[in-house]
């Protein structure tokens, strides 16, 4: 199996999820609404199968921003309709907005599969096609001019004539990012105080999350204090890691006690997935020692567990005066396993069916972008701008569509970036979203970030979980927190870092090789290139510690480690 071939495979990948997404709607059209229900459920689960197989088989895990995704489909929809199939039950919202799956609803269902084949479809082509794209281009004559200066921000070469290479390189302070990590924890942990004593104590605190949009309002920023020192221990890790230190030094891990504490008192399931089970999943597979699949899949089945105790001590026992409490200390397995499927987690498939049922009335009216329009007010503070909206799609369709979810206290369901696209312009806005995120999703692959050096590696860190939340909520709260995310990565990033400028000899380009190889083509591809030569940001050319006929960063599986051995042990013969 040849590079061409390699290359090829998102490329191919990508024309198969096309002619998938035809046949499906084509088989929609010749079985009828009647038999499309179970139909597009089988097509969305081959499809989303597919890409989780292939991206674990080409990254070794599948935490990358195609694998996220493709799992989020899968538990939004299709173990959810399956659910709504075997029970023959909807809702929206909560029980008390349960309705009976009757064959109008099951039409509207129908639609939003279609829908949301037609979501992951788009996505995928763009992001398979811009893989392809990103890897044959580097394969055909290395990083171009715009890259090439964009790299100099990272520590890549930037050549100026024929004699000379000029490098900007960002030296990592290691105490600069360890200072961060404690000033991030002490603020934090200061803001959750002042929080929980505003508040009237600890009770008071914990059962005003019940309601923490309406309980948090005007302070909602302060729970979100966890963010920085998320961005914090990701960088001190990896600039330990570059320098050889001990990176879960007695620092980080005060640190992420700190983290946990202060997400966990968020009041909602995403801050523990995105702001720590994911993040550090991924930190963890990038390292030296990543975690086998198996290891995986237990993590994250003990994440889903917590994540769904959670939010019934949290939120639905307050709510239901403690019953949802006594039956999970009744049954618990039964609990966890029915609500897995059932639990508010997957809600945006029901709300998707409801949208498609007031959709197909005539008096429907599209949002226009108006939705997407409110996201830069989330970033302006109540206290300066009172009669700002209190949110985007989630608070539209709750508020209009579930009145009485809604009710006083402001009580959102999740839309979806599918259902989003779809109020806002009809089937051309789903295209559109879908592809847009693809192309956006492309940007965070570990190939491709590892070569914007330490800044790099902690984007694809913390931002590709966001794709969980893009996927599942609306614009207005995913969108927003990913961009202030970024945000406080590149100022971070600034703060502990140092801009220097190396010159030397004209040396020939240091390939990047394919991810898309086997993890020994791959480190046959490095050792002849003699990298590890130098020091460097340790995730891109010239990052090594030490000559090349020493241990070198394994890129095995699409990783890239700043210490250890190789992945594999490359000989002439394999």
């Amino acid at each position: 199996m040849g590079p061409t071939y390699r290359l090829a495979t998102p490329a191919v990948f990508a024309a198969a999820v096309a002619l998938t997404v035809l046949a499906a709607l084509g088989g929609v059209a010749l079985l009828g609404n009647e038999l499309s229900y179970p139909f597009m459920i089988a097509v969305l689960a081959i499809l989303l199968v597919g890409v989780l197989v292939k991206e674990t088989v080409s990254n070794g895990d599948p935490l990358t921003p195609g694998g996220i995704v493709a799992a989020t489909g899968l538990l939004l929809f299709v173990l959810r309709p399956l659910t709504v199939a075997n029970s023959m039950e909807t809702s929206p919202g909560a029980i008390a907005d349960t309705r009976f799956f009757s064959p109008t609803l099951q039409l509207a269902a129908s639609s939003a599969l279609i829908e949301a084949l037609i979501f992951f479809s788009a996505f995928y082509v763009v992001y398979y096609y811009s893989v392809a794209r990103e890897a044959r281009r580097v394969a055909r004559g290395g990083e171009d001019a715009k890259a090439l200066e964009a790299n100099a921000l990272a520590g890549g070469p930037a050549l100026v004539d024929a004699d000379a290479q000029v490098r900007w390189q960002r030296v990592f302070n290691t105490s600069v990012s360890q200072a961060l990590v404690v000033v991030s924890a002490v603020v934090a942990l200061g803001l959750l105080v002042y929080l929980v004593l505003s508040s009237g104590g600890i009770q008071a605190y914990t059962t005003g999350l019940a309601n923490r949009s309406d309980f948090l309002s005007g302070k909602s920023f302060i729970g979100l204090s966890y963010i920085p020192v998320q961005i914090a221990i990701v960088y001190n890790v990896l600039a330990r890691r570059q320098k050889g230190l001990e990176a879960w030094n007695w620092v980080n891990l005060v640190a992420v006690l700190v983290l946990v504490v202060c997400a966990g008192s968020a009041g909602g399931r995403g801050p523990l997935i995105i702001g720590v089970f994911l993040p550090f999943l991924i930190l963890k597979q990038i390292g030296p020692k990543p975690f086998r699949f198996r290891s995986i899949a237990l993590i994250g089945g003990i994440t889903a567990v917590v994540a769904m105790v959670y939010s019934i001590v949290i939120r639905e026992s307050t709510f239901d005066n403690g019953r949802s409490l006594d039956r999970l200390t009744q049954d618990p397995l039964g609990v966890l396993l029915d609500r897995l499927t059932s639990g508010i987690e997957t809600r945006p498939f029901d709300v998707l069916i409801r949208l498609n049922e007031v959709a197909a009335v005539p008096d429907f009216v599209y949002q226009w972008g108006a939705t997407y329009a409110a996201v830069p007010a989330w970033f302006i503070p109540r206290g300066l701008w009172a009669d700002k909206p209190f949110g985007g799609g989630n608070t539209w369709f709750t508020s209009t569509y579930v009145p009485r979810f809604y009710g006083v206290n402001r009580v959102e369901t999740s839309l979806s970036a599918i259902g989003e696209a779809f109020s806002n312009f009809g089937i051309p806005g789903v295209v559109a979203v879908g592809a847009l995120l693809g192309l956006v999703a492309s940007l965070f692959i570990r190939a491709r970030m590892r070569r914007r050096g330490l800044l790099g590696a902690a984007i694809a860190v913390v931002v590709t979980p966001y794709l969980f939340s893009l996927i599942r909520g609306d614009a207005y709260q995913g969108m927003s927190t990913s961009i202030a995310s970024l945000v406080i990565l590149v100022v971070f990033f600034w703060i502990a870092s140092t801009r220097k400028q190396v010159t030397g000899p004209l040396s020939a380009p240091v390939p990047v090789v394919d991810e898309n190889a086997s993890a020994a083509e791959r480190e046959r591809a490095l050792v002849g290139a003699g990298v590890g030569t130098g020091t460097g940001t340790g995730f891109g050319p010239g990052s090594g510690s030490g000559p090349a006929d020493e241990a070198r960063p394994a890129i095995g599986n699409g990783r890239a480690f700043p210490a250890g051995r190789p992945a594999v042990t490359w000989t002439p013969e394999r």
